[in-house]
């Protein structure tokens, strides 16, 4: 992607966030059952704005339009790491001893229960699935990260001249 691709899409991303607000982000995300912890980290980032190539850049609502993107996409990868949290959390309820264990719980649940959904959608889009589940960390990190990284590395030229304030 060409520096001016990358201005170009990132300014599509940041014009079709301006026709959001935050109340209709926050009534998806509650229909989609999303936790109020989750929710509320989100609107800390929904109104983050970074100047670009000399333009105000709403880039924490750019992120989000990207994340939930990629929720649609991937749904079963999600369901997975709603699985692996959900673990962490019952774990956390054993007497004593949980409050410890939950956060590894957690840790290994979540990225257990996402690979193993990622491995699911990539079957459910004739994808070829490997038997390296490091592969698949990989894969889902890429998956997950690349649009939004192209568009960056595109841009850094611009940053390194002019700077993001």
């Amino acid at each position: 992607m060409t520096t001016t691709e990358a201005k170009l899409e990132l300014m599509i991303l940041n014009a079709d966030t301006n026709n959001l607000d935050w109340t209709d982000m926050l009534t998806l995300l509650h229909s989609r059952g999303a936790p109020l912890e989750l929710v509320t980290r989100m609107e800390e980032l929904w109104d983050v704005t970074k100047v670009v190539a000399g333009k105000v850049v709403n880039i924490g609502r750019v992120i989000l339009l990207q994340i939930w993107e990629f929720v649609k996409a991937n749904p079963t990868m999600i369901l997975g790491a709603v699985i692996g949290a959900a673990i962490g959390s019952l774990v956390n309820m054993i007497p004593f001893i949980g409050q410890f264990l939950a956060p590894i719980a957690m840790a290994i649940g979540t990225t257990i229960s996402a690979l193993a959904g990622h491995r699911l959608d990539k079957v459910a889009a004739g994808e070829f699935v490997s038997g390296s589940i490091f592969e698949d960390l990989i894969t889902a990190a890429k998956r997950f990260f690349k649009f939004i990284v192209d568009i960056f590395l595109a841009l850094k030229d611009e940053y390194f001249a002019n700077g993001f304030s």
